[in-house]
């Protein structure tokens, strides 16, 4: 009997214990594939130490704490995937515990913490998507409790870590959260809209409120914007609809063409509680609101991009300024396809880049699946044409590639006509082609010198280059069978193949050397591959180039190990490697792969399929037509905004095309006739 009470009296103050500590901050995808940097945050809501031995996390990381392990009352006790790294990022004597085994999952997952006997002290599951907090999914931002007596398994109870400036790593380990509420906040669930936002149409906004106490007031704040510039702040109260007390409604007045209009919802409590949603600490600190009737009657897609600089009442910028990293953004990106109507992607990332801009989108509002482009116009019009075509080919030859096309750009209002788009190579495009996006990805830097310094590193940065210098050696210190044998275990060689073979195809001479990113597949069989860039100077185009355009004949040994620099047809206008303007050296993957007699066989054997399937006049011919079709309008339009003579434009674009259609016939000419016999 005794026992049996002392048993019960145990597992009585055990409960009571229990429900002192909570998950309080989750820094599961810190950003910049700094994984090393995740940690979970407990904290002790009363005034007396709690003994935490042998309790542990048994879902998600799993961690047991060790005997005598102590949080303090009101104290904070940080469990981390590699504590030497919580440390480097986060300077001062923090409390903290680790490692953890495994780690968190970016896309979400199941936290438990259960105490020494197995009873769950709290268990939850977050998510990367709505209506859990956005900021916390590689934007820098922890996810934040708000208040302990809010329930850990409702997103509303969580709010991503204020931006902390100069730091890659926010949220607050260790201390009082950003965040932090004295009493539970109201919750303001599914903002709902009308989809009528055509001018003159009035915008009827919903949402769903609850309270823990009298709520006072809930409104809508809004900003309008007229080609980027804002042109009003105002805010107008919402009121429980009719049918349903928890459903609060109101209505935007009628606003004209091209408004964009972006809002949050408030609501007060009588005591003094204060809910924004979104939270102003998100990427996307606001709804938005395209108010557009305009359809697209041009052959190409439409781009209207606003670069925002809104400051509501009470000096909140829509969009807080935020390192890099963050890849927050306060831009607006509006799409309009041929035949379509304006879709609207809002708090998007814009930054200049030689002959354009980069956009860089929101991870849950990609668009058409890619979540950063390049609209870029560089150079003499030729460029944003043969860039598409050489892209056309490398995917109908199955080479992993971009996705790229031509928009009608509009920047703040001001009409720039028709701009070359090419899909930033990042994880989005590698997760959209089916490949993990856990690997190693680099661009491969024409000025630089060396393994390490020409390849600049584009994802997990921290890991460092050993996986590339490691390849490169290998491949310079193999030959005959052996390089074969290498090359196929570390290539994907079918795909390397059609890249090499498409770079002969449209004379890419700088794509052997230069000009390409370069993926190591995680895998356990991991293979690398190639990705082409900046294919502007193809199909017979090199500097100092005939004006006609008529090169024809670069040779197929360009590229390989052992392949010497043809004599210049001129004394003036040499390369850097001498010889002609073109030519340059093998790089480190074409020198050692197509100097291979094995790899030169398969090489040679799918550049005559090539000639002989795609890079014919009968099947890439439509292609380049297309291209003519599509452009030649907008050649004109955009003769009439940059002043020059739409003659003159439509007989340079008319040149164009035909050399492209040359260089289809003449330079497969000769790759047929250079090719040995089969």
């Amino acid at each position: 009997m005794f026992n049996r009470l002392l048993i019960c009296l145990l597992a009585a103050l055990t409960s009571a214990q229990a429900a002192t500590v909570v998950i309080n901050e989750v820094m599961y995808h810190p950003s910049g594939d700094t994984d090393a940097r995740q940690y979970i945050e407990l904290f002790n809501t009363t005034e007396k130490d709690v003994d935490l031995s042998g309790w542990s996390f048994t879902h998600g990381p799993e961690f047991t704490f060790p005997d005598k392990t102590k949080i303090p009352g009101h104290g904070y006790l940080v469990v981390c995937r590699d504590v030497d790294a919580f440390h480097r990022a986060y300077l001062g004597d923090l409390p903290a515990l680790g490692n953890f085994t495994g780690k968190l999952n970016h896309k979400g997952e199941k936290i438990e913490l259960v105490d020494r006997s197995g009873k769950v002290i709290e268990s939850f599951k977050y998510s990367d998507h709505e209506p859990w907090p956005l900021g916390a999914d590689g934007y820098s931002s922890s996810l934040e409790r708000i208040s302990s007596e809010m329930p850990a398994k409702d997103p509303s109870s969580w709010a991503s870590s204020k931006p902390a400036h100069g730091h890659e790593s926010w949220g607050s380990p260790g201390r009082a959260n950003t965040v932090a509420s004295a009493k539970p906040l109201p919750a303001i669930k599914d903002v709902k809209w009308n989809s009528i936002t055509s001018p003159g149409q009035p915008i009827v906004i919903t949402a769903a409120v609850s309270s823990p106490s009298e709520l006072a007031q809930a409104t809508v704040e809004y900003t309008l914007f007229q080609n980027g510039k804002p042109s009003g702040h105002s805010s107008v109260s919402m009121q429980p609809a009719l049918t349903d007390a928890a459903l609060y409604q109101t209505k935007l007045p009628e606003l004209p063409e091209g408004t964009l209009v972006r809002f949050t919802v408030k609501t007060a409590t009588k005591d003094g509680s204060v809910r924004v949603q979104p939270s102003p600490n998100e990427p996307r600190p606001a709804y938005s609101i395209y108010v557009s009737a305009i359809s697209n009657t041009a052959t190409i897609p439409i781009v209207q991009i606003y670069n925002t600089s809104a400051l509501p009442r009470g000096g909140q910028k829509f969009g807080p300024a935020a390192p890099a990293t963050a890849d927050r953004g306060d831009s607006a990106f509006v799409f309009i396809p041929p035949g379509g109507k304006p879709e609207l992607r809002d708090f998007v990332q814009v930054r200049r880049r030689h002959g354009g801009w980069k956009v860089h989108f929101l991870k849950d509002q990609p668009h058409d699946g890619m979540s950063g482009i390049n609209i870029i116009f560089e150079g003499p019009s030729r460029w944003v044409l043969a860039e598409h075509l050489a892209y056309e080919l490398y995917s109908r030859a199955g080479v992993l590639t971009e996705k790229s096309g031509h928009y009608r750009l509009t920047m703040d209002g001001r009409q720039l006509g028709y701009y070359l788009m090419v899909e930033q190579p990042n994880k989005a495009f590698l997760a959209r082609s089916k490949h993990d996006d856990k690997g190693n990805l680099y661009k491969i830097l024409w000025y630089e010198q060396g393994i390490v310094r020409q390849h600049e590193k584009k994802t997990i940065k921290s890991s460092g280059h050993k996986d590339i210098v490691e390849l490169v050696e290998n491949l310079n210190k193999t030959s005959g069978e052996k390089r074969w044998a290498y090359i196929q275990e570390q290539f994907n060689v079918d795909e390397v193949v059609n890249y090499f073979a498409v770079n002969m195809c449209i004379q890419n001479w700088d794509g052997f050397f230069n000009n390409y990113f370069t993926y190591h597949d995680p895998g356990k069989d991991g293979k690398w591959e190639i990705i082409p860039w900046d294919e502007d100077k193809t199909w017979g185009d090199y500097d100092g180039v005939n004006p006609s355009y008529d090169w024809y004949t670069m040779p197929l040994t360009t590229g390989m190990d052992g392949d010497h620099a043809p004599r210049a047809m001129f004394n003036f206008g040499g390369g850097p490697w001498g010889g002609p303007g073109w030519w340059r050296p093998g790089g480190w993957f074409s020198g050692p792969l197509l100097a291979n007699p094995q790899f030169r066989k398969k090489f040679e054997a799918r550049l005559h399929e090539i000639c002989n399937t795609i890079f014919t006049e009968e099947k890439f011919g439509p292609v380049i037509e297309d291209l003519n079709r599509k452009l030649r309008p907008e050649v004109a339009y955009k003769a009439k905004l940059t002043g020059e003579d739409p003659r003159n434009a439509q007989a340079t674009f008319d040149s164009y095309i035909d050399s492209f259609k040359r260089q289809l016939a003449n330079r497969r000419k000769f790759i047929l006739k250079q090719l040995p016999a089969s």
